[in-house]
């Protein structure tokens, strides 16, 4: 038993390692890289026009999909506060019909 849970869980972290290696891999693949002099200063102009990419990057990028998720998310939460209200509508429609048959 101890070594059956021994594999499920070398299993898990051994997915679990390779996802995040992959994550990794992807995030220092699409990084923006420039390289600056600590003596002299050199390339801090690169430096700068590298900032300004991932700026635009993160607007383009980031932020829209960020406004397209909460735009979903919101558009779920009235889709469920509409179900909501109509099934309280049905019940309030089934008490008031109980009520005029027990008159």
């Amino acid at each position: 038993d101890e070594m059956q849970a021994n594999d499920a869980s070398a299993g898990y972290y051994g997915s679990l390692t390779r996802s995040l290696s992959l994550v990794l891999d992807e995030f220092y693949r699409n990084l923006h890289t420039c390289g600056v002099s600590a003596a002299t200063g050199d390339g801090m102009e690169g430096f700068w026009k590298t900032v300004d990419a991932a700026a635009k990057d993160f607007e383009t990028d980031y932020c829209e999909d960020l406004k397209n998720r909460m735009a979903e998310q919101k558009a779920k939460k009235k889709a469920v506060a509409k179900a909501g209200i109509e099934r309280l509508k049905r019940d309030v429609a089934g008490e008031q019909e109980k009520e005029e048959e027990e008159r």
